[in-house]
Protein backbone atom coordinates (compact mmCIF):
# COMPACT_ATOMS: atom_id res chain seq x y z
CA UNK A 1 0.00 0.00 0.00
CA UNK A 2 1.38 3.36 -0.94
CA UNK A 3 1.37 6.15 1.63
CA UNK A 4 1.48 9.78 0.63
CA UNK A 5 3.57 12.24 2.62
CA UNK A 6 1.26 15.10 3.55
CA UNK A 7 3.33 17.49 5.58
CA UNK A 8 1.91 19.48 8.47
CA UNK A 9 -0.45 21.73 6.49
CA UNK A 10 -1.64 18.84 4.40
CA UNK A 11 -2.16 16.77 7.51
CA UNK A 12 -4.28 19.45 9.14
CA UNK A 13 -6.47 19.71 6.06
CA UNK A 14 -6.79 15.96 5.67
CA UNK A 15 -7.41 15.45 9.39
CA UNK A 16 -10.19 18.03 9.36
CA UNK A 17 -12.01 15.90 6.80
CA UNK A 18 -11.10 12.57 8.37
CA UNK A 19 -12.14 13.65 11.85
CA UNK A 20 -15.35 15.29 10.70
CA UNK A 21 -14.22 18.65 12.02
CA UNK A 22 -16.07 21.77 10.97
CA UNK A 23 -15.45 25.26 12.23
CA UNK A 24 -18.75 27.03 12.66
CA UNK A 25 -20.08 29.86 14.85
CA UNK A 26 -22.41 29.09 17.73
CA UNK A 27 -25.84 30.09 16.50
CA UNK A 28 -28.61 31.18 18.85
CA UNK A 29 -31.14 28.48 19.59
CA UNK A 30 -34.83 28.96 18.75
CA UNK A 31 -37.23 29.97 21.54
CA UNK A 32 -38.71 27.17 23.65
CA UNK A 33 -42.16 27.68 25.20
CA UNK A 34 -42.69 26.21 28.66
CA UNK A 35 -45.62 23.87 29.29
CA UNK A 36 -47.43 22.59 32.38
CA UNK A 37 -45.42 20.50 34.82
CA UNK A 38 -46.74 17.00 35.43
CA UNK A 39 -47.16 17.82 39.12
CA UNK A 40 -48.88 21.02 40.19
CA UNK A 41 -49.40 22.35 36.64
CA UNK A 42 -51.15 25.56 37.72
CA UNK A 43 -48.11 26.67 39.73
CA UNK A 44 -45.31 25.23 37.63
CA UNK A 45 -44.11 25.41 34.02
CA UNK A 46 -41.27 23.44 32.46
CA UNK A 47 -39.35 23.83 29.20
CA UNK A 48 -36.99 21.29 27.65
CA UNK A 49 -33.58 22.83 26.98
CA UNK A 50 -30.62 21.37 25.15
CA UNK A 51 -27.08 22.50 24.43
CA UNK A 52 -24.22 21.31 22.26
CA UNK A 53 -20.68 22.58 21.89
CA UNK A 54 -17.76 21.33 19.82
CA UNK A 55 -14.12 22.37 20.12
CA UNK A 56 -12.57 21.62 16.76
CA UNK A 57 -9.40 23.69 16.85
CA UNK A 58 -6.04 21.87 16.84
CA UNK A 59 -4.60 21.31 20.29
CA UNK A 60 -1.02 22.43 19.85
CA UNK A 61 0.67 19.72 21.86
CA UNK A 62 3.98 18.72 20.30
CA UNK A 63 6.36 16.01 21.46
CA UNK A 64 9.99 15.40 20.68
CA UNK A 65 11.86 12.45 22.15
CA UNK A 66 15.30 13.63 21.14
CA UNK A 67 17.78 10.90 20.33
CA UNK A 68 17.06 7.75 22.34
CA UNK A 69 18.33 5.62 23.96
CA UNK A 70 20.97 7.99 25.26
CA UNK A 71 24.63 7.03 24.68
CA UNK A 72 23.62 4.18 22.39
CA UNK A 73 25.35 3.61 19.04
CA UNK A 74 21.88 3.05 17.54
CA UNK A 75 19.34 5.79 18.13
CA UNK A 76 15.98 7.05 16.86
CA UNK A 77 14.42 10.49 17.00
CA UNK A 78 10.60 10.66 16.97
CA UNK A 79 8.28 13.64 17.18
CA UNK A 80 4.49 13.97 17.26
CA UNK A 81 1.66 16.48 17.26
CA UNK A 82 -1.88 15.88 18.54
CA UNK A 83 -5.05 17.37 17.02
CA UNK A 84 -8.44 16.82 18.58
CA UNK A 85 -12.17 17.40 18.35
CA UNK A 86 -14.25 17.21 21.51
CA UNK A 87 -18.04 17.52 21.70
CA UNK A 88 -20.39 17.83 24.67
CA UNK A 89 -24.19 17.65 24.48
CA UNK A 90 -26.47 18.39 27.44
CA UNK A 91 -30.23 18.01 27.85
CA UNK A 92 -32.45 19.03 30.73
CA UNK A 93 -35.23 21.45 31.58
CA UNK A 94 -35.84 24.87 33.06
CA UNK A 95 -38.59 24.65 35.66
CA UNK A 96 -40.36 27.83 36.79
CA UNK A 97 -42.63 27.63 39.84
CA UNK A 98 -44.41 29.85 42.34
CA UNK A 99 -46.28 31.16 44.52
CA UNK A 100 -42.81 32.14 45.75
CA UNK A 101 -42.26 34.04 42.52
CA UNK A 102 -40.35 33.02 40.64
CA UNK A 103 -38.41 29.95 41.73
CA UNK A 104 -36.17 28.46 39.03
CA UNK A 105 -34.69 24.97 38.91
CA UNK A 106 -32.80 23.20 36.13
CA UNK A 107 -33.10 19.41 36.47
CA UNK A 108 -30.87 17.47 34.10
CA UNK A 109 -32.14 14.52 32.09
CA UNK A 110 -31.07 11.03 33.06
CA UNK A 111 -28.55 9.97 30.40
CA UNK A 112 -29.02 13.44 28.92
CA UNK A 113 -25.30 14.17 28.59
CA UNK A 114 -22.91 12.97 25.90
CA UNK A 115 -19.14 13.45 25.85
CA UNK A 116 -17.28 12.36 22.72
CA UNK A 117 -13.91 12.98 21.16
CA UNK A 118 -11.94 12.16 18.04
CA UNK A 119 -8.17 12.58 18.02
CA UNK A 120 -5.49 12.38 15.33
CA UNK A 121 -1.70 12.27 15.54
CA UNK A 122 1.06 13.57 13.27
CA UNK A 123 4.31 11.58 13.44
CA UNK A 124 7.81 11.84 11.97
CA UNK A 125 11.05 9.89 12.63
CA UNK A 126 14.78 9.88 12.06
CA UNK A 127 17.48 7.31 12.82
CA UNK A 128 21.24 7.33 13.30
CA UNK A 129 24.04 4.97 14.15
CA UNK A 130 27.72 5.49 14.96
CA UNK A 131 29.75 2.25 15.13
CA UNK A 132 33.30 1.23 14.44
CA UNK A 133 34.12 -2.19 12.98
CA UNK A 134 37.73 -3.29 12.57
CA UNK A 135 38.81 0.30 12.93
CA UNK A 136 36.46 1.47 10.25
CA UNK A 137 33.75 3.92 11.40
CA UNK A 138 30.22 3.51 10.08
CA UNK A 139 28.04 6.59 10.58
CA UNK A 140 24.63 7.50 9.27
CA UNK A 141 21.98 10.08 10.18
CA UNK A 142 18.83 10.73 8.23
CA UNK A 143 15.07 10.56 7.81
CA UNK A 144 13.58 7.12 7.87
CA UNK A 145 12.07 6.69 4.42
CA UNK A 146 8.47 5.76 3.71
CA UNK A 147 7.34 7.17 7.06
CA UNK A 148 3.98 8.91 6.58
CA UNK A 149 2.51 11.83 8.47
CA UNK A 150 -0.26 9.53 9.64
CA UNK A 151 -3.83 10.08 10.79
CA UNK A 152 -3.70 7.87 13.84
CA UNK A 153 -7.19 8.18 15.35
CA UNK A 154 -8.74 7.58 18.73
CA UNK A 155 -12.51 7.83 19.14
CA UNK A 156 -14.90 7.37 22.03
CA UNK A 157 -18.12 8.59 23.61
CA UNK A 158 -19.60 8.48 27.09
CA UNK A 159 -23.24 8.96 28.16
CA UNK A 160 -23.83 10.59 31.55
CA UNK A 161 -26.58 12.24 33.55
CA UNK A 162 -26.81 15.91 32.65
CA UNK A 163 -25.56 18.35 33.69
CA UNK A 164 -22.31 16.73 34.69
CA UNK A 165 -21.81 18.55 37.97
CA UNK A 166 -18.61 18.00 39.96
CA UNK A 167 -16.79 15.58 39.70
CA UNK A 168 -17.98 15.66 36.09
CA UNK A 169 -18.08 13.03 33.35
CA UNK A 170 -14.87 11.35 32.18
CA UNK A 171 -14.25 9.60 28.89
CA UNK A 172 -11.06 7.52 28.58
CA UNK A 173 -9.91 5.19 25.82
CA UNK A 174 -6.78 3.44 24.66
CA UNK A 175 -5.72 2.10 21.30
CA UNK A 176 -3.98 -1.17 20.62
CA UNK A 177 -0.27 -0.86 19.73
CA UNK A 178 0.10 -0.14 16.04
CA UNK A 179 3.23 -0.47 13.95
CA UNK A 180 3.81 2.76 12.11
CA UNK A 181 7.40 2.23 11.01
CA UNK A 182 8.98 -0.99 9.83
CA UNK A 183 11.84 -0.76 7.34
CA UNK A 184 14.87 -2.81 6.45
CA UNK A 185 18.32 -1.35 6.83
CA UNK A 186 19.00 -1.82 3.15
CA UNK A 187 16.30 0.82 2.54
CA UNK A 188 18.25 3.26 4.69
CA UNK A 189 21.87 2.65 3.74
CA UNK A 190 23.13 1.83 0.26
CA UNK A 191 25.49 -0.92 1.47
CA UNK A 192 25.22 -4.44 0.09
CA UNK A 193 23.22 -6.65 2.40
CA UNK A 194 26.12 -9.15 2.49
CA UNK A 195 27.94 -6.62 4.65
CA UNK A 196 25.05 -4.92 6.53
CA UNK A 197 21.68 -6.23 7.56
CA UNK A 198 19.03 -5.15 10.05
CA UNK A 199 15.92 -3.06 10.39
CA UNK A 200 13.89 -0.59 12.43
CA UNK A 201 10.39 -0.82 13.84
CA UNK A 202 8.31 1.71 15.75
CA UNK A 203 4.98 0.99 17.45
CA UNK A 204 2.67 3.66 18.83
CA UNK A 205 -0.17 3.49 21.33
CA UNK A 206 -2.34 6.29 22.64
CA UNK A 207 -4.20 6.76 25.93
CA UNK A 208 -6.59 9.68 26.17
CA UNK A 209 -8.95 11.06 28.80
CA UNK A 210 -11.27 14.05 28.77
CA UNK A 211 -13.38 15.19 31.73
CA UNK A 212 -16.25 17.64 31.34
CA UNK A 213 -17.66 19.43 34.41
CA UNK A 214 -20.49 21.96 34.53
CA UNK A 215 -19.56 24.82 36.85
CA UNK A 216 -22.76 26.86 36.64
CA UNK A 217 -26.03 27.30 34.79
CA UNK A 218 -26.48 30.97 33.98
CA UNK A 219 -30.02 32.36 33.91
CA UNK A 220 -30.52 35.87 32.57
CA UNK A 221 -33.41 38.16 31.79
CA UNK A 222 -34.24 39.03 28.20
CA UNK A 223 -32.28 42.23 28.78
CA UNK A 224 -29.12 40.24 29.49
CA UNK A 225 -29.02 40.81 33.25
CA UNK A 226 -28.47 37.98 35.72
CA UNK A 227 -31.62 36.98 37.61
CA UNK A 228 -32.01 38.07 41.21
CA UNK A 229 -30.91 34.72 42.67
CA UNK A 230 -27.73 34.46 40.60
CA UNK A 231 -26.43 31.31 38.90
CA UNK A 232 -27.36 27.71 39.66
CA UNK A 233 -24.12 26.14 40.88
CA UNK A 234 -24.98 22.62 42.05
CA UNK A 235 -27.22 19.67 41.38
CA UNK A 236 -30.78 20.36 42.62
CA UNK A 237 -29.76 24.01 43.03
CA UNK A 238 -32.24 26.86 42.75
CA UNK A 239 -32.34 30.52 41.87
CA UNK A 240 -34.99 33.24 41.75
CA UNK A 241 -36.17 35.64 39.08
CA UNK A 242 -37.91 38.90 39.92
CA UNK A 243 -41.36 39.11 38.35
CA UNK A 244 -43.35 42.32 38.50
CA UNK A 245 -46.29 41.70 36.20
CA UNK A 246 -47.28 40.65 32.74
CA UNK A 247 -48.58 37.65 30.79
CA UNK A 248 -45.20 35.86 30.55
CA UNK A 249 -41.49 36.09 31.24
CA UNK A 250 -38.55 35.42 28.91
CA UNK A 251 -35.33 33.93 30.27
CA UNK A 252 -32.01 33.10 28.61
CA UNK A 253 -30.26 30.00 29.90
CA UNK A 254 -26.85 28.46 29.19
CA UNK A 255 -24.38 26.22 31.03
CA UNK A 256 -20.75 27.11 31.59
CA UNK A 257 -18.16 24.48 32.39
CA UNK A 258 -14.68 23.29 31.66
CA UNK A 259 -13.06 20.30 30.04
CA UNK A 260 -9.77 18.80 31.17
CA UNK A 261 -7.59 16.91 28.71
CA UNK A 262 -5.02 14.36 29.76
CA UNK A 263 -3.31 11.41 28.16
CA UNK A 264 -0.20 9.52 27.16
CA UNK A 265 1.40 8.68 23.83
CA UNK A 266 3.48 5.51 24.00
CA UNK A 267 6.27 5.39 21.42
CA UNK A 268 7.83 1.93 21.25
CA UNK A 269 10.91 1.87 18.97
CA UNK A 270 13.19 -1.05 18.23
CA UNK A 271 16.26 -1.33 15.97
CA UNK A 272 18.91 -3.92 15.13
CA UNK A 273 21.99 -3.93 12.89
CA UNK A 274 24.33 -6.69 11.81
CA UNK A 275 27.65 -5.51 10.30
CA UNK A 276 30.22 -8.08 9.19
CA UNK A 277 28.75 -10.62 11.53
CA UNK A 278 28.57 -8.34 14.62
CA UNK A 279 25.12 -7.58 16.03
CA UNK A 280 24.04 -4.23 17.50
CA UNK A 281 20.47 -4.08 18.81
CA UNK A 282 18.17 -2.87 21.51
CA UNK A 283 14.85 -4.38 22.37
CA UNK A 284 11.54 -2.58 22.02
CA UNK A 285 11.18 0.01 24.78
CA UNK A 286 8.15 2.00 25.88
CA UNK A 287 8.69 5.76 25.76
CA UNK A 288 5.62 7.31 27.44
CA UNK A 289 5.04 10.97 26.65
CA UNK A 290 2.53 12.53 29.00
CA UNK A 291 0.15 15.20 27.78
CA UNK A 292 0.31 18.36 29.85
CA UNK A 293 -2.90 18.73 31.85
CA UNK A 294 -4.90 21.38 30.05
CA UNK A 295 -8.20 22.97 31.07
CA UNK A 296 -10.45 24.74 28.61
CA UNK A 297 -13.46 26.81 29.67
CA UNK A 298 -16.64 26.29 27.66
CA UNK A 299 -19.66 28.56 27.43
CA UNK A 300 -22.61 27.07 25.58
CA UNK A 301 -24.91 29.12 23.31
CA UNK A 302 -27.87 30.72 25.08
CA UNK A 303 -31.30 29.10 24.99
CA UNK A 304 -34.34 31.44 25.17
CA UNK A 305 -37.21 30.10 27.30
CA UNK A 306 -40.66 31.72 27.14
CA UNK A 307 -42.67 31.03 30.32
CA UNK A 308 -46.45 31.68 30.07
CA UNK A 309 -47.94 32.93 33.34
CA UNK A 310 -51.43 33.75 34.65
CA UNK A 311 -52.20 37.44 35.21
CA UNK A 312 -55.44 38.09 37.09
CA UNK A 313 -56.90 41.58 36.62
CA UNK A 314 -59.90 42.92 38.61
CA UNK A 315 -61.99 45.70 37.04
CA UNK A 316 -62.95 47.28 40.38
CA UNK A 317 -61.64 47.58 43.91
CA UNK A 318 -65.02 48.25 45.60
CA UNK A 319 -68.64 47.09 45.26
CA UNK A 320 -71.33 49.20 46.98
CA UNK A 321 -74.74 47.52 47.22
CA UNK A 322 -76.43 50.65 48.57
CA UNK A 323 -79.55 50.06 50.69
CA UNK A 324 -81.04 46.56 50.79
CA UNK A 325 -84.09 45.61 52.82
CA UNK A 326 -83.42 43.24 55.68
CA UNK A 327 -84.28 39.68 54.69
CA UNK A 328 -83.80 40.38 50.99
CA UNK A 329 -80.83 39.58 48.72
CA UNK A 330 -78.97 41.80 46.32
CA UNK A 331 -76.66 40.39 43.63
CA UNK A 332 -73.83 42.40 42.08
CA UNK A 333 -71.86 40.87 39.21
CA UNK A 334 -68.29 41.67 38.30
CA UNK A 335 -65.70 40.28 35.92
CA UNK A 336 -62.27 38.74 36.42
CA UNK A 337 -59.90 39.00 33.45
CA UNK A 338 -56.99 36.64 32.89
CA UNK A 339 -54.57 38.84 30.96
CA UNK A 340 -51.90 36.17 31.09
CA UNK A 341 -50.86 33.35 28.77
CA UNK A 342 -51.49 30.53 31.26
CA UNK A 343 -54.67 29.31 32.93
CA UNK A 344 -55.68 31.21 36.06
CA UNK A 345 -57.02 29.27 39.00
CA UNK A 346 -59.10 31.60 41.18
CA UNK A 347 -60.64 31.09 44.62
CA UNK A 348 -63.09 33.64 46.11
CA UNK A 349 -63.42 33.95 49.90
CA UNK A 350 -65.54 36.50 51.75
CA UNK A 351 -64.53 37.84 55.15
CA UNK A 352 -68.25 37.81 56.05
CA UNK A 353 -69.82 34.88 54.15
CA UNK A 354 -73.18 35.19 55.96
CA UNK A 355 -73.65 38.79 54.86
CA UNK A 356 -71.63 38.86 51.64
CA UNK A 357 -71.41 35.33 50.20
CA UNK A 358 -69.43 34.78 46.99
CA UNK A 359 -71.39 33.34 44.07
CA UNK A 360 -68.54 31.13 42.80
CA UNK A 361 -66.14 29.62 45.34
CA UNK A 362 -63.64 28.89 42.54
CA UNK A 363 -63.14 29.67 38.85
CA UNK A 364 -60.69 28.42 36.22
CA UNK A 365 -60.05 31.10 33.59
CA UNK A 366 -58.28 30.30 30.34
CA UNK A 367 -55.68 32.74 28.92
CA UNK A 368 -57.16 35.96 27.56
CA UNK A 369 -60.66 35.15 28.83
CA UNK A 370 -62.87 37.32 31.06
CA UNK A 371 -65.02 35.36 33.51
CA UNK A 372 -68.20 36.74 35.05
CA UNK A 373 -69.02 36.05 38.67
CA UNK A 374 -70.95 37.76 41.47
CA UNK A 375 -71.27 38.44 45.17
CA UNK A 376 -74.47 38.89 47.21
CA UNK A 377 -75.49 41.10 50.09
CA UNK A 378 -78.01 39.58 52.55
CA UNK A 379 -78.53 41.94 55.52
CA UNK A 380 -80.11 40.44 58.62
CA UNK A 381 -80.49 43.67 60.54
CA UNK A 382 -80.46 47.37 60.02
CA UNK A 383 -77.27 49.32 59.62
CA UNK A 384 -74.19 49.77 57.43
CA UNK A 385 -71.96 46.75 56.83
CA UNK A 386 -68.57 46.27 55.28
CA UNK A 387 -66.50 43.23 54.40
CA UNK A 388 -63.70 42.15 52.09
CA UNK A 389 -63.84 39.70 49.20
CA UNK A 390 -60.46 38.01 48.82
CA UNK A 391 -59.58 36.81 45.33
CA UNK A 392 -56.80 34.28 45.71
CA UNK A 393 -55.20 32.90 42.56
CA UNK A 394 -52.08 31.44 41.03
CA UNK A 395 -51.08 34.88 39.74
CA UNK A 396 -47.38 34.97 40.74
CA UNK A 397 -47.40 38.73 41.19
CA UNK A 398 -50.75 39.19 42.99
CA UNK A 399 -51.64 35.90 44.65
CA UNK A 400 -54.29 37.59 46.84
CA UNK A 401 -56.29 40.62 45.69
CA UNK A 402 -59.18 42.33 47.48
CA UNK A 403 -62.53 43.94 46.70
CA UNK A 404 -64.15 46.05 49.42
CA UNK A 405 -67.86 45.20 49.91
CA UNK A 406 -70.29 47.74 51.33
CA UNK A 407 -74.02 47.77 51.98
CA UNK A 408 -76.74 49.15 54.26
CA UNK A 409 -79.57 47.11 55.69
CA UNK A 410 -82.95 48.84 56.32
CA UNK A 411 -86.57 48.03 57.14
CA UNK A 412 -85.80 45.52 59.81
CA UNK A 413 -87.21 45.41 63.36
CA UNK A 414 -85.89 47.97 65.83
CA UNK A 415 -84.43 46.61 69.05
CA UNK A 416 -86.57 47.42 72.17
CA UNK A 417 -83.71 49.15 73.91
CA UNK A 418 -83.19 51.41 70.95
CA UNK A 419 -84.34 55.03 71.39
CA UNK A 420 -86.56 55.63 68.38
CA UNK A 421 -86.45 59.37 69.08
CA UNK A 422 -82.78 59.35 68.04
CA UNK A 423 -81.90 60.55 64.64
CA UNK A 424 -81.85 57.81 62.04
CA UNK A 425 -78.11 58.26 61.48
CA UNK A 426 -77.33 57.50 65.13
CA UNK A 427 -79.65 54.50 65.11
CA UNK A 428 -77.83 53.16 62.04
CA UNK A 429 -74.51 53.48 63.72
CA UNK A 430 -75.81 51.63 66.77
CA UNK A 431 -77.16 48.86 64.59
CA UNK A 432 -73.90 48.66 62.79
CA UNK A 433 -71.98 48.37 66.03
CA UNK A 434 -74.18 45.42 66.97
CA UNK A 435 -72.84 43.53 63.95
CA UNK A 436 -69.12 42.99 64.50
CA UNK A 437 -67.24 41.49 61.58
CA UNK A 438 -64.21 40.13 63.41
CA UNK A 439 -65.46 36.54 63.54
CA UNK A 440 -66.34 36.32 59.80
CA UNK A 441 -63.02 37.98 58.93
CA UNK A 442 -61.23 35.38 60.99
CA UNK A 443 -63.09 32.68 59.08
CA UNK A 444 -61.95 34.20 55.76
CA UNK A 445 -58.35 34.33 56.88
CA UNK A 446 -58.59 30.70 57.97
CA UNK A 447 -59.87 29.79 54.51
CA UNK A 448 -56.99 31.68 52.87
CA UNK A 449 -54.51 29.97 55.17
CA UNK A 450 -55.94 26.65 54.04
CA UNK A 451 -55.53 27.72 50.43
CA UNK A 452 -51.90 28.66 51.05
CA UNK A 453 -51.29 25.36 52.84
CA UNK A 454 -52.67 23.51 49.82
CA UNK A 455 -50.28 25.41 47.57
CA UNK A 456 -47.29 24.63 49.81
CA UNK A 457 -48.26 20.97 49.98
CA UNK A 458 -48.49 20.80 46.21
CA UNK A 459 -45.07 22.46 45.88
CA UNK A 460 -43.51 19.89 48.24
CA UNK A 461 -45.05 17.08 46.20
CA UNK A 462 -43.77 18.67 43.01
CA UNK A 463 -40.21 18.89 44.36
CA UNK A 464 -40.32 15.33 45.60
Amino acid sequence: MKTRFLGKKGFLAASAVALGVALFPSAARAEVVAVDCDVDPDWCKTAPIGFSHSDSLPIEWSFDTGWVPANSPLQVHIWAGVYATTRVSLKGALETSWPEALLLRAPGNVDGGLLSYHYGVELGAQAQFHVEIAGIPYDWVGDIPYIPQIDFQVEGEQVFNAWGWNPGATLASKTQPQTIIEVGLSDIISIPSVFVDGGLKVDVQMELAATYTTERIVVETAEGKSVKGGDITEEDGETKAEYLNGPAIDLDVHPEGNIDYDGIIHLIPGMWIEILGQNFAFDLVDIPITFPITQTTWSFPKQRVHVPLPDVVLPKAEIDFGEVEVGQKSLESFSVWNAGEARAKVTLVSSSPELFPAWDPSIDIEPGVTADTAVRFMPRKNGPFEATLFIASNDPNDPVQEIVLKGVGFGGPVAPSQDISQESGCACRAAGNDAPTSAPAGLALTALAGFAALVRRNRRVGRG
